[in-house]
């Protein structure tokens, strides 16, 4: 499983901080809700060594008592797209104008 398989890893991390639980206290949670998670579980979702299941986000979000999207990190602002989009469009605009054809071939 390739490194940074998950999203969610660094809020799990977060939200257990700011409850003050360790990562055996999680466990015990999520177990006394009905999910099935080990310690070992709870340091690859962390870790971001393993993907996070559907279940798996639902049973976090419930132990924490948040939302699920408060697992994923916030989205970028539109000012940060934007000015992504108008670096990949001048860009563009150089290569037409120097004739080195564009990735799309024109």
């Amino acid at each position: 499983m390739p490194r940074n398989a998950n999203l969610v890893g660094p809020n799990v991390i977060k939200l257990r901080h700011q409850h003050g639980w360790t990562q055996d206290q999680l466990v015990s949670k999520l177990n006394l809700l009905g999910y099935y998670f080990t310690r070992d579980i709870v340091a690859n979702i962390e870790s971001r060594r393993s993907v996070v299941s559907d279940v798996q986000i639902r049973a976090l979000a419930e132990a924490f008592g948040v939302d699920e999207g408060a697992l994923f990190p916030a989205k970028r602002q539109a000012g940060q797209t934007m000015w992504l989009v108008d670096q990949l469009t001048d860009r563009q605009r150089r290569r037409h104008t120097s004739g080195t054809p564009s990735a799309d071939g024109q």
